[in-house]
């Protein structure tokens, strides 16, 4: 009887796709080879690829989703997809394999779809009742942009493009005159950009499985960095930064952010993998309020990533998690 056949989606059209080649690398050294076969797909806007660990190539048909492994074109089993960005967190790679019957670990199409505009999600939250912070979105056609966010904004404020994932063209804008430029690089990014009020406080984030039949938060992880923010640069390169976990903070703020997380998992219908990102107003009011800022529905997985940090804080293996995944997508 053959193995499952295991898809593990890589690669995807933005700057972070040098990221997804490293945290499916992860998935990959992770799975149980003795319970799974897999096969990296390739996502890039020249076509699609589809290799193994060792760099063989398989023989591959997009158009029904199958590989020959020496037997045939098969189709495959499940798809662990691990794109993060366009086409894997955005809904589009979940419609085609929906379209195609093929189980995969992520939310669903309206999931991924909703949590890749940032403005959508904290619109929906703020809706569903979750602290967020006030913002606004902006058009790169409209001529009033700045003046918009200057009128119902303000600054200080953060710029960021609406569907950008990572970090990648956001900014902090301190003054009046940093904020059309701040606007440039953003439309650079997309075509929409939210801005949102500054928020002074401690950077927290928590992941979120779904392990052992149950939704579950894990240890919060508390971010530092000399930078601005914890943008791109802050996550891969800079050498100061820190990702402490479990986060120095009260027991009662800890368990506000997992329950939070928690909330937002469920209430939002996400699926596998999550972290979930939030402020700390530390010192503010009653010290007890937390703003959640972002939904990250296919976090890094690299080995320096926060995710796996979060999972040895809670002594989960990354074996476990994953290969427990698959088990539900190959088992229905």
């Amino acid at each position: 009887m053959p193995l499952p056949f295991i898809a593990i989606f890589r690669g995807g059209y933005t700057g972070e796709s040098v990221i997804s080649l490293k945290s499916a690398g992860t998935i990959m050294n992770a799975l149980d080879k003795k319970r799974f076969d897999a096969a990296y797909i390739t996502v890039e806007r020249s076509g699609w690829t589809c290799t193994r660990a060792d760099g063989t190539s398989l023989p591959f048909d997009r158009a029904d989703f199958s590989a020959d492994r020496g037997q045939g074109p098969e189709r495959f089993t499940a798809a662990f997809i691990v794109i993060h960005g366009t086409p894997g967190e955005d809904g589009k790679l979940q419609g085609y394999l929906e379209m195609l019957g093929v189980p995969y670990q992520t939310g669903g199409v309206l999931n991924m779809a909703l949590t890749m505009s940032k403005f959508s999600t904290t619109g929906l939250l703020r809706q569903m009742g979750f602290p967020v912070s006030p913002s606004i979105i902006v058009h790169r056609d409209d001529p009033e942009s700045a003046d918009r966010v200057l009128r119902e904004v303000g600054v200080p404020c953060f710029v960021k493009p609406d569907n950008s994932g990572s970090s990648l063209g956001i900014s902090k804008v301190k003054t009046e005159e940093e904020l059309r430029p701040a606007l440039e690089i953003a439309f650079a990014e997309d075509h929409t950009v939210m801005c949102e009020a500054y928020i002074k406080g401690r950077e927290l984030t928590c992941g979120v499985i779904h392990y052992q039949n149950k939704i579950q938060a894990l240890p919060v992880c508390e971010i530092r960095t000399s930078r601005e923010f914890f943008d791109f640069e802050a996550k891969y390169n800079a050498l100061d930064t820190e990702e402490i976990v479990p986060a120095p903070i009260p027991d009662a703020i800890a368990a506000i952010v997992q329950q939070r997380s928690e909330a937002i998992y469920r209430a939002l219908n996400c699926n596998g993998m999550v972290r979930i990102d939030h402020f700390w107003l530390e010192g503010q009011g009653d010290g007890q309020q937390v703003l959640t800022i972002e939904v990250n529905t296919v976090p890094g997985f690299t080995p320096v990533s926060i995710f796996p940090k979060m999972l040895a804080a809670a002594g989960i293996l990354i074996g476990d998690l994953v290969n427990g995944m698959v088990e539900r997508m190959v088992e229905g």
